[in-house]
């Protein structure tokens, strides 16, 4: 693949009348690349190396999407409304009526949702049938819990609700690849689709065809895999090492989460090849991505997310379509707040200017970082969760704020731990060094750390542009 740095002819930025986006659920590089069909992909198109989630949780991130923010500005900080976030809250902020689907309608770009919307929709029975203000097309399970498993559903298509049950040709990654298909063949120019997947998120829904796929993949054992790093803060340092029987669990659980993944890869070909067969593959932008990452067994965490490491935080994104350079790596500094700027851009729509993120649309030309361009991303984990949360974890850090550029990982988390990592000489983060370098280097990363955590707007872009100097910082006596 060719690295972002190498000189590219230059060109004008891509021209697309549609976009497709797909979205994994829980979707971790790791296991990207364990997925041959997804590995192949980079050749097709640009891959973004440093895409950094704001919040490695389901809601608070696809809020993201919809809204170009961070989560202390939309303020949805969780899935649930009983904690400050879900579907309910978004619809009590008014943000339903002020997000991307809203944007594009207004710029005559029909737009589509098919699959998960967010957590908690709907959340009475009074709203079973309700489509938000934005969406010409929509295909939405009800049913929260059974739509996680693939099976014994209710999709409230275009406000008409339909019942699915346990038939192989029931399995709803199908069935919303089949409409996606249908949207893409039957729709003019320009169209918007989000094409939303439950996989591999837990119980790790699986078509048919896949069950008997992956025999013998385990969970990668990279160093930071159930082991012990230098310095842990505090919340970490309580973990104790995974036993062998719990580890041959999580691998029965990697197994499952590959064979589920295999439904993401389904998702994208269905796609490519509807595009190819309306020949409107010469005129659409095909992004995919996911809401967050996961680990599991690293740092001897069984399996989650929520976490400010890269297995939780730095996701998969590729982008394919016409004029895109293909086998592209791009490291530059991207984020899930650059999604909706970058498709109103492309589709002749705006976004207000109280957006945080920044259209990704000078990349796509000739995957060259633009001047002026951040050289931070900020991911936070505000809000709390219950054993009613799909998502729930008894053991998770305390709340926090990071910040991640191209070198370094620096967390401050709410219990007054703080963390360091040099992703050059430690890459799998394991080496907390914030009490072995220069104060004064520290500080300037805490500093950029709080100006953008209190950003908004404008001044997002303004705090994460900001240039430390970045020598190998002077180890301390």
């Amino acid at each position: 693949m060719t690295p972002v740095d190498t000189p590219l002819e230059p060109t004008e930025p891509p021209s697309f009348r549609n976009v497709v986006m797909v979205l994994a659920d829980d979707l971790d590089w790791k296991l990207f690349d364990q997925i041959p069909r997804l590995v192949a992909l980079k050749e097709q198109g640009m891959t973004f190396n440093n895409h950094t989630v704001v919040d490695s949780l389901c809601c608070p991130s696809r809020v993201t999407i919809l809204r170009a923010q961070y989560i202390h500005n939309h303020k949805v900080i969780s899935n649930l409304e009983a904690t400050g976030g879900g579907w309910p809250t978004f619809k009590r902020l008014g943000e339903h009526k002020d997000n991307l689907p809203v944007w594009l309608s207004r710029s005559g770009v029909t737009t589509a949702l098919f699959g998960k919307y967010m957590n908690e929709y709907p959340t009475r029975p009074s709203g079973i049938r309700y489509i938000p203000p934005g969406w010409d097309k929509w295909a939405v399970p009800i049913s929260r819990g059974d739509s996680y498993s693939g099976y014994s559903y209710t999709l409230n298509d275009n406000g008409e609700l339909i019942r699915y049950g346990t038939k192989p040709e029931d399995f709803l990654n199908d069935v919303l690849n089949d409409k996606a298909r249908s949207f893409i063949s039957e729709t003019q120019d320009p169209f918007f689709l989000y094409l939303s997947n439950y996989t591999p998120h837990k119980p790790f829904a699986t078509a048919p065809r896949h069950l008997g796929t992956h025999i013998g993949t385990v969970a990668p054992r990279t160093p930071a895999y159930n082991s012990f790093g230098e310095n842990e803060p505090a919340w970490l340092a309580k973990f104790p090492q995974l036993t062998d029987w719990k580890l041959s669990q999580l691998d029965k659980t990697w197994r499952k989460r590959a064979q589920s993944a295999e439904t993401v890869a389904d998702s994208v070909e269905a796609v490519l090849a509807e595009l190819r067969a309306t020949g409107k593959d010469k005129d659409t932008l095909v992004i995919l991505t996911t809401d967050n990452g996961y680990h599991v067994g690293e740092y001897r965490m069984p399996k989650g997310k929520r976490t400010p490491y890269a297995t939780d935080t730095v996701v998969p994104m590729i982008a394919i379509g016409p004029g895109v350079p293909a086998g592209v790596e791009v490291d530059a500094m991207t984020s899930t707040i650059d999604l909706a700027p970058t498709f109103t851009e492309l589709l002749g729509a705006r976004v207000p200017n109280w957006v945080d993120g920044r259209s990704l649309v000078p990349f796509l030309a000739a995957g060259q970082k633009p001047e002026n361009w951040r050289n931070a991303a900020l991911s936070e984990s505000i809000g709390v969760t219950n054993k009613s949360d799909p998502d729930y974890l008894p053991f998770i850090p305390p709340p926090f704020s990071a910040l991640r550029t191209p070198r370094w990982m620096y967390v401050e988390y709410d219990d007054g731990s703080r963390a360091l990592y040099d992703q050059v000489t430690d890459p799998f983060e394991l080496r907390n060094v914030v009490d072995a370098v220069d104060p004064a280097f520290v500080q300037s990363l805490s500093s950029q750390l709080a100006q953008l955590d209190r950003c908004a707007g404008p001044s997002c872009r303004e705090a994460d542009a900001i240039t430390i100097t970045d020598p190998l910082p002077q180890l301390t006596p």
